[in-house]
């Protein structure tokens, strides 16, 4: 075997790939070096659902599967609400990333710090060397940007309600308040999960309710745009606000935030002022450093990467980008939102692509995989109660959105949505 120099990659080359390091002996080179090696940067919903569904399908002898994250633990942005509630706490709802190694999965916890597509490789903090790749997901999500919010950061009375650190704060100064005025804001579109800022202000209502302060507080959401889901359309759009007014909470919409003043006032673009007790914000969202300087953004004004809407490809051969990160535009002018729910449809296409051609199976009877637009999320109104939001962003006659009303079975869905991919994906 070790004499077959015609099918026996060079030290060098398999060290590029990532394939072995000087552990390995050097009779299982011949049998490393027809693995294909796939990288996936990002370990949220759509990086460890391409990992799992890939592994599934592919033995380590034909596919290398790493992920590479700056953060070692996982913990779903839905777990916020909870925490905001009291119903967890961050310690309770981590799970270690480490735990990939036991699925066949090798985890880096580390930086991303280049990405060149044109040389099939990606740089990282601690890394001296490249990294080669065969197949390189991107899932890196939207990074939050409430630096860009002016005033904010310096204000004590502020809280990013996208920063799990924050909500333990954030809730004892709402039980500590007996009385005034919170208001929710939003302060920029797009941003991850869209009914995040009105399940906020329900949790809220929910936390003043128990707490027997509700009377004496006000609460308010503020938002950029004229609708209050402009993702899902007037319909529902009208939906949620019924919902808000139905618990006293009121909603205005055109109003950009500008930024926050001294003695707790906000000002807005349009150059009205509100005053708060307490500012909660959904903060900008901005695509990642490294993928500006990446290449992959090459449009003037391109804020995120631009994928193929049924293949989730990019001009670059063998790279494909899923989830937050990316912008896909519909012909009605909407964008597929920002949700782990199609991230995770994403993923499961470009998973099955890349199988499919590392097992040449891209001549099958069956079509190939094509993300169908499709995808639903959990709406949180308090009480142990969530209302379920179905969508179809590439049906023929249009996108199409349903809210279905709020129930304690579908907050059981929700608690489930959470165990069960967790389960999948790292135990």
């Amino acid at each position: 075997m070790g004499n077959n120099n015609n099918n026996t990659l060079s030290d060098t080359v398999l060290l590029s790939k990532g394939f072995i390091n000087e552990h390995i002996p050097k009779l299982l080179y011949h049998h490393l070096s027809i693995a294909k090696n796939v990288l996936i940067l990002g370990a949220g919903f759509g990086g460890l659902a391409s990992a799992t569904f890939l592994r599934k399908s592919l033995p380590r002898e034909e596919c290398q599967i790493t992920v590479i994250d700056k953060n070692p633990h996982f913990m779903m942005g839905l777990v916020n609400l909870w925490m905001l509630s009291g119903s967890r706490s961050l310690e309770d709802s981590q799970v270690a990333l480490s735990k990939l190694e036991d699925k066949g999965i090798r985890f880096l916890n580390d930086e991303i710090t280049g990405i060149y597509p044109s040389e099939n490789s990606i740089t990282t903090r601690t890394k001296h060397d490249k990294l080669g790749y065969d197949y390189l997901i991107i899932a890196l999500g939207a990074e939050l940007a409430p630096k860009l919010i002016d005033g904010f950061e310096d204000n004590e009375s502020c809280f990013n309600v996208y920063d799990a650190h924050q909500i333990p704060n954030l809730r004892e100064k709402i039980l500590s308040l007996k009385g005034g005025r919170i208001v929710v804001c939003i302060v920029d579109i797009p941003y991850k999960c869209p009914p995040a800022p009105y399940e906020v202000s329900l949790l809220v209502n929910d936390i003043l309710i128990k707490n027997g302060t509700r009377n004496s507080v006000e609460l308010d959401v503020y938002g950029p745009t004229p609708i209050s889901l402009p993702v899902a359309g007037a319909n529902t759009s009208q939906s949620v606000v019924d919902l808000l007014s139905d618990n006293h909470v009121k909603f205005h919409p055109l109003h950009k935030l500008k930024k926050v003043l001294d003695k707790k006032i906000i000002e807005f673009e349009n150059g009205s002022k509100t005053s708060f007790d307490l500012l909660i914000v959904i903060p900008p969202h901005q695509v990642p450093q490294v993928i500006k300087n990446s290449g992959l953004l090459r449009d003037r004004g391109q804020r995120w990467i631009n994928v193929d809407k049924f293949t989730l490809r990019t001009n670059y051969k063998n790279v494909f980008a899923i989830g937050d990160v990316t912008e896909i535009k519909l012909d009605s002018g909407m964008t597929i939102p920002k949700a782990g729910i199609f991230a995770e449809g994403e993923a499961k296409v470009v998973s099955q692509q890349i199988i499919d051609e590392i097992k040449n199976n891209t001549s099958r009877k069956t079509p190939p995989s094509k993300f169908d637009g499709k995808g639903y999320c959990f709406m949180e109104v308090g009480n142990k109660k969530a209302g379920y939001i179905d969508a179809d962003f590439y049906n023929e006659g249009g996108p199409t959105v349903r809210l279905d009303p709020p129930s304690e079975e579908l907050y059981r869905k929700k608690l489930d949505f959470e165990r069960s991919r967790i389960n999948e994906w790292l135990m």
